[in-house]
């Protein structure tokens, strides 16, 4: 027997051109601390004038933090925070990615609670404060991975301690979130790909996590893994195509973040997250490609029935010889057909002398109990070294 629960209480304006809307939209305050990065990438791409401009004629004054980094930090997130309370900004506003979108929900937790912003991290060296309110929150995203636009996460880095940590509250969910598939086109081809991946692996790791508890997480995640599939590679070769971004913004952006919202990742997101944790110049969707393929081979015949059952929904048949194995066998037809397959984490600086303190933060401080399967410490060890090049 299945269940259904679900709360996604976010505002969604999808689709093309929609981005003026911003115009006349009811907003949840009047000054914005808008998160952009420091890349200057929403400058150079005209983005950012635009939402000043849109901003404006709605009648809402802001302020910008520009110093947003990729694995957004813990400096960034208070530093932000301490704009905000100068210039009296009673809402915040994430920017373009992932990264702008995480330090606004951390800053708009900050806004509201007391305290450092690690007491609030429920694993690794967080306090595990219960965070039961934040300022709203508004996002407008140029980028299709993360799915940050629709749940109650955010992932930020505290590079004191090498942590990249997930933090969640009610609170923190949008209030309104604007997805527009015109702003990704520019979207750069590397970034498409490691965005790609992150999307897919948030809905299939959902859809085995949730064992067909949840009939609607099923359908989200389902139609997420398949859609990503069909129009990733189609949107890397053909980047300004509209019904792709549309398609792969819709399967990450919110797909993804339903899918999240009402269940969890497994230990392949933690394992990516970790990574990014200890090299914060490893993008998230990259350290999941690298460790991919023996993560699944390692994991697919303990849920053999869940694994093929994502592989048919990319196009692969199941063998009864290997159960489980479509997944994979699905997966690295992806990833070669993307051009990722041999992704080397030595690029990023992964040095394989780390491997032990990233294995023991993945498994004992961070922790790995959201899998419905058992994996030890020397399985990790495994992966690693298997996917090392």
């Amino acid at each position: 027997m299945f269940t259904i629960d679900t709360y996604l209480p976010t505002r969604i304006i999808f689709g093309c051109g929609r981005l003026e809307e911003l115009k006349s939209l009811e907003l949840p305050g009047k000054k914005a601390l808008i998160c952009i990065t420091a890349d200057r990438l929403m400058h150079t791409l005209g983005i950012l004038e635009r939402v000043e401009r849109l901003l404006q004629e709605n009648g809402t004054d802001y302020v910008i933090y520009d110093k947003v980094q990729p694995n957004p930090t813990k400096a960034c997130v208070e530093e932000a925070t301490a704009l905000a309370v100068q210039c009296g900004c009673d809402f915040t506003l994430g920017l373009g990615g992932g990264s702008s979108i995480d330090t606004a929900k951390g800053c708009a937790l900050m806004l509201a609670l007391e305290g450092d912003l690690w007491d609030y991290a429920y694993t690794g060296t967080g306090g595990r404060k219960e965070a039961k309110k934040a300022y709203p929150v508004v996002t407008i995203t140029t980028t299709c991975g993360t799915g940050t636009e629709c749940d109650q996460y955010c992932v930020i880095t505290n590079q004191d301690t090498n942590e990249k940590l997930d933090f969640t509250s009610e609170a923190i969910f949008p209030t309104l979130s604007i997805i527009d598939p015109e702003l990704m086109c520019s979207l750069p081809r590397t970034l498409t790909i490691y965005q790609g991946f992150d999307a897919l692996f948030h809905n299939a790791e959902c859809y085995v996590t949730n064992g067909h508890r949840n009939r609607m997480l099923d359908l989200y995640a389902a139609d997420g893994v398949r859609t990503v599939a069909r129009y990733l590679p189609y949107v890397i070769s053909v980047p300004g195509d509209l019904e792709a971004r549309t398609n792969m913004a819709y399967a990450a952006d919110i797909l993804g973040g339903y899918s999240m919202a009402l269940d969890s990742v497994t230990s392949h997101h933690i394992l990516g997250q970790t990574l990014g944790g200890f090299y914060n110049k490893f993008p998230h969707g990259a350290a999941l490609i690298a460790v991919a393929e023996a993560y699944y081979k390692k994991v697919c015949s303990l849920l053999p029935q869940e694994f093929d059952e994502l592989g048919e929904l990319m196009g692969e048949q199941r063998n009864a010889d290997k159960p489980g194995y479509a997944y994979v066998k699905a997966l690295m037809r992806l990833l070669e057909e993307t051009g990722v397959g041999e992704l080397k984490m030595s690029e990023f600086g992964v040095r394989k002398e780390d491997f032990v303190k990233i294995v023991d933060m993945t498994v004992n401080q961070v922790g790995i109990n959201i899998d419905r399967y058992k994996l030890t410490e020397a399985d990790f060890m495994e992966i690693l070294e298997q996917s090392w090049r």
